[in-house]
Order: C-alpha cells, then sequence, then structure tokens
C-alpha cells in the first residue's frame, strides 16, 4: 500500500508560542515539531510522499483574518513554515485557504499520481484543519492514520474531542507514525 504524511499548517503563527498569532501549547507544538522533523529526515516512514500543507489567507478577507488573529496572512512571515522544521527539501509543498487540505485539488493530482491509499496526518489544530482533513480523507476513500502524539490544539480537551471525531469518522488513530 502506497503511502503519504501530510503535515498540516507547520506554521511560525501556529507553533511559536513566543511569536506566533495564534499557537497552540508549547508541548503539542514541541511534540508536533519532533514527529515532522523524523517523517521529514526519512527515519519514520521513509518511503512516504511527504507533504507539507499551509494555510495562506488573502489579507482582504479582514473579518476573517480578525477571528483568526491574523495568523497565516499570505507574505507574512507567521504563514511560513516553522523554522524549526528540517528537511523540508524533502516535502511537497501546497497552500490552501479553507480548513481541508483537499480544498487545494492539487493535493488529490499529487496523491492519485502516487496511486496513494493510506495516509497519515499530523500538524494543528487538531479540532480545525486536521479534522477537517481527516473527515474529507475517510471520505474520499483513504486509509486514514492519525498520529495522537503529533497533533496539537490550544486546549487539551479540544484535542481530545477531535480525536473522538476523527475516530468516529472512520480514522484510526495510532500514538506514533512509528506504527506500519
Amino acid at each position: 500500500m502506497t503511502t503519504a504524511v501530510l503535515l498540516v499548517d507547520l506554521q511560525r503563527d501556529f507553533l511559536d508560542s513566543k511569536a506566533g498569532r495564534m499557537p497552540v501549547t508549547e508541548l503539542g507544538a514541541a511534540a508536533v515539531l519532533q514527529a515532522a522533523n523524523e517523517v521529514l529526515a526519512r527515519r519514520v516512514l521513509p518511503q512516504a510522499l511527504i507533504v507539507l500543507v499551509l494555510n495562506r489567507f488573502p489579507a482582504t478577507v479582514r473579518l476573517a483574518n480578525f477571528f483568526r488573529k491574523h495568523a497565516g496572512i499570505e507574505g507574512s512571515p507567521g504563514a511560513e513554515p516553522d523554522p524549526r522544521l528540517e528537511h523540508l527539501d524533502n516535502a511537497t509543498l501546497l497552500v490552501k485557504s479553507k480548513p481541508s487540505a483537499f480544498s487545494n485539488p492539487e493535493l488529490q493530482r499529487v496523491l492519485a499520481a502516487r496511486r496513494v491509499e493510506e495516509l497519515f496526518v499530523l500538524g494543528v489544530f487538531a479540532e480545525g484543519c486536521v479534522r477537517a482533513t481527516v473527515a474529507e480523507a475517510v471520505r474520499l476513500g483513504y486509509a486514514v492514520r492519525v498520529v495522537e502524539i503529533a497533533v496539537a490544539s490550544d486546549a487539551l480537551w479540544k484535542k481530545r474531542a477531535a480525536l473522538w471525531y476523527m475516530r468516529y469518522a472512520g480514522a484510526r488513530v495510532v500514538w506514533s507514525a512509528h506504527v506500519s
């Protein structure tokens, strides 16, 4: 079975507790970054296609940007990948402006070209873009594994609720990406 890893919204604004505009918890960010770097360095799932999907919101969407604390605005430093990510050259980069990574049709084309059937998903926010991406992936027929230690939020209860929802939607929640 061909596998891909989706790294969802690993951007400065969401992972940097000091400079980020809408960060997850520090512990959550550290766990997500560690898992992502293991994948990007090919120490975990070495044969998998790696896709880094970033939120980039147009500056003109003022009201929505207000509620997002102006995080991930196109062209801003906060919209860039977190600088603690290593080996980004091993990833295919896609952008989106809606919660699900599948809102960018290029993702389906990339996955289909590699005949991907199984997805590992990690990133932020568990209750937002990760949940939306996982639900859409299950609906599209992918075998989906959510890496529990590598999804984060700004509150533990939100992460727990999101993991429950993703299980209910049909994803398999696994502790780490070391699971084959």
